[in-house]
């Protein structure tokens, strides 16, 4: 190294350039320089140094006869810095980053921060925390910033309001930052905007409840239809024993009125009978003459008495005529509403066993929707 000139440890841009030739003119002014500079090695590798260059005049102090550096290298602390720097400019580029003082005064903000909450830097600077929150925040945390202050860690999701009064919310961490002595000099937070997010989960929650809602109704009317439907077919089944009881009374009737039919038929016949004595009688009677003149009184009476029972009994015929048409008319709807009420029966169940599916489903329904509000809660 010794002999050469400065600009062997700097890249060929920087030895070339305006500011280094000032560099140097500075120092031989007798100006000092300080700072962090960037120089190669002799492989070429890159190395930061912190360094001082002091020039050093003769006795006279009027001319600079050499000049002394004095420097540390700072190669590993400066690729320290220089990562959290480009992790700190990344995050930037992509979240909404606000600086605060330990009290809650706001330091500075990033154009994301500034986007999502309508307002121009000048507007915030200055200004406590509370400008973006609404009154129940400060009440429900009123040790917030003093929590934050002692270097608590915070994160979650937040609502804040916007410059126009919107509901904003934001998904953010408050990251306290502390000197060398461990004291909290600034919180930084931080923020993801996630409204679109949040009111989605609300309208997805509103969506539930009114499912959830509509099933416990759909379950209650199933259950009640069901009471309804069970108490139709007792109804029904009772209707059908009643009906059918109904039927076999009838039919004794039509077994009744066929045995009266015979015994009228049985009268009619003594009838005719008498009705041929008493006339053989008269006959008789007339033979005698005189002697059997009372006789045949007695038999015109007979045969008279005859003619209204014959009569009689044909008018009581045709009405049992007619009430065995009757009967087998009332046998026979009898017969075709019990017939119609199995039938309904029949239809009822089927419908029950429907209601009852419908139940169950609602039932499903109700345990899912349960369990989503449930899991909904617990994130």
């Amino acid at each position: 190294m010794v002999g050469q000139h400065h600009r062997l440890f700097c890249s060929p841009e920087e030895a070339q350039s305006e500011a280094y030739r000032e560099f140097w003119a500075a120092l031989a002014r007798g100006e000092h320089r300080a700072g962090t500079f960037r120089r190669l090695g002799k492989t070429g590798r890159e190395v930061w140094i912190e360094a001082t260059y002091l020039p050093v005049t003769d006795r006279a102090g009027k001319r600079v006869t050499h000049v002394v550096k004095i420097a540390n290298d700072i190669t590993e602390k400066h690729r320290a810095m220089r990562s959290q720097a480009a992790m700190v400019e990344a995050l930037g580029r992509s979240m909404a980053v606000i600086e605060f003082t330990p009290e809650g005064e706001i330091l500075t903000a990033n154009d994301n921060f500034l986007a999502a909450t309508g307002y121009t830097l000048e507007e915030v600077q200055g200004r406590h925390h509370r400008l973006f929150c609404r009154e129940a925040f400060y009440r429900d945390n009123p040790d917030f910033w003093q929590r934050l202050a002692q270097g608590e860690f915070r994160r979650g999701k937040f609502e804040r309001v916007t410059a126009t009064g919107e509901p904003l919310w934001l998904e953010a961490t408050y990251n306290p930052v502390m000197d060398a002595g461990g004291r909290v000099v600034s919180v930084v937070k931080f923020a993801a905007d996630v409204t679109r997010d949040v009111q989605a989960a609300e309208a997805t929650r509103a969506a539930v409840l009114s499912a959830q809602e509509t099933s416990t109704q759909t379950e209650q009317i199933a259950s009640n239809g069901m009471a309804r439907l069970e108490d139709v077919v007792q109804e029904c089944v009772a209707s059908v024993e009643e009906m059918g009881q109904a039927r076999e009374i009838v039919q004794r009737l039509v077994a009744q009125a066929q045995h009266i039919n015979g015994i009228t038929e049985e009268i009619a016949r003594i009838a005719e009978q008498t009705n041929l004595l008493s006339l053989n009688a008269t006959i008789e009677a007339a033979h005698a003459g005189e002697h059997g003149r009372g006789f045949a009184v007695v038999a015109g009476e007979v045969r008279q008495l005859a003619h209204r029972s014959g009569e009689a009994v044909r008018q009581i015929g045709g009405l049992l005529d007619t009430n065995d048409t009757m009967v087998a008319q009332a046998s026979e709807q009898m017969r075709s509403a019990v017939a119609k009420s199995e039938q309904i029966q029949g239809y009822v169940t089927e419908i029950e066993h429907i209601v009852s599916e419908i139940q169950l489903g609602a039932r499903n329904v109700t345990a899912s929707v349960d369990r989503l509000t449930a899991e909904q809660g617990a994130a």
